[in-house]
């Protein structure tokens, strides 16, 4: 695992966070996958600040986000490890 652009602290911070939050599990997704917040933010139209600040718990995404985070999940899933 690289975890290119997540620092041993920021995992770290993730890991601790509440997982019940939807916005801390896609974190550990993309920590995972070495998924860059860049192509998140970009695909959910939001700011990088606002999925790091989900990453950790610290915010959670307004609940309309809800099926589109989900999709996003699927769709980095696929695209970072191809079946």
């Amino acid at each position: 695992m690289n975890n290119r652009g997540y620092s041993r602290k920021y995992i770290t911070a993730n890991k601790k966070a509440d997982q019940s939050h939807i916005g801390v599990k896609l974190g550990r997704v993309c920590i995972d996958r070495d998924i860059p917040v860049l192509d998140v933010a970009e695909f959910l139209g939001v700011s990088r600040q606002a999925v790091y600040l989900w990453f950790l718990g610290k915010s959670k995404p307004h609940p309309d986000m809800r099926l589109k985070i989900e999709e996003v999940t699927k769709k980095l899933k696929d695209k970072y490890n191809p079946i």
